[in-house]
């Protein structure tokens, strides 16, 4: 009879822990904390669900601050955080205001870098400067960004400024099949749209654009 009970409790044990075990450890794409559970303990995101079309990712958009911030100096861009990314140009000058969306750490130059958007000439744009153009920014009010996916375009794609054909379109197209990450996911209102990153061999340079699903394949998302 004790050897009956001590076999049925192991098995329970066992059940108990089992799931744990077998539990799947992913990294949530919007705060980046590592877990084993269906939502994300921090922030709450849905545990992503690997696939190749937009309804995999469960509506889980990319989360953005909207900070209204004053700039300092004329508000310089790039369409990544560094140097090293192409630039869109200069735009506005000292004490106009514009939305912080994002932040991201240039290791290379040991500074951050915010993504902001603004309205100029009738369209919008989503672009990156250097935090110093701001004076009191509270970075810990602001996501920092990660990588949240990878996917290859369809061909030789026109970009966007931003997830929508209200922002700006990039006047040189993006490398045709060119291998990208993903750092952005969002709904345009008449559709979704990622952020790619890529380099393009013929400015030698990186660049950031956002494009519609639709002209992406082998969209992984984390």
């Amino acid at each position: 009879m004790k050897k009956g009970f001590a076999v049925l409790l192991a098995a329970a044990l066992l059940l108990a822990v089992l799931p744990t075990a077998l539990a799947e450890t992913w990294y949530c794409p919007q705060c980046g904390t590592q877990n084993t559970l269906n939502f994300c303990p921090v922030c709450g995101t849905a545990k992503p669900v690997y696939g190749s079309s937009p309804s995999t990712w469960n509506g889980n958009y990319t989360s953005y601050a909207y900070v209204n911030a004053t700039l300092n100096s004329r508000l310089a861009t790039r369409t990544g955080p560094s140097t090293n990314y192409d630039e869109p140009g200069s735009f506005f000058s000292a004490g106009h205001s514009v939305y912080v969306l994002s932040r991201a750490y240039d290791s290379r130059n040991n500074i951050w870098w915010v993504q902001v958007e603004f309205r100029y000439s009738g369209a919008w744009y989503r672009a990156y400067t250097g935090v110093k153009r701001f004076n009191g920014l509270n970075l810990n009010a602001i996501p920092e960004e990660y990588q949240i996916g990878e996917c290859r375009l369809t061909g030789s794609v026109t970009g966007r400024y931003g997830p929508g054909s209200s922002y700006a379109a990039i006047a040189r197209a993006l490398p045709a099949y060119a291998s990208c990450a993903v750092f952005g996911y969002a709904d345009s209102g008449s559709g979704d749209y990622v952020q790619i990153e890529c380099y393009d061999n013929g400015l030698t340079q990186y660049r950031r654009a956002w494009v519609p699903v639709s002209m992406v394949s082998k969209l992984i998302l984390y």
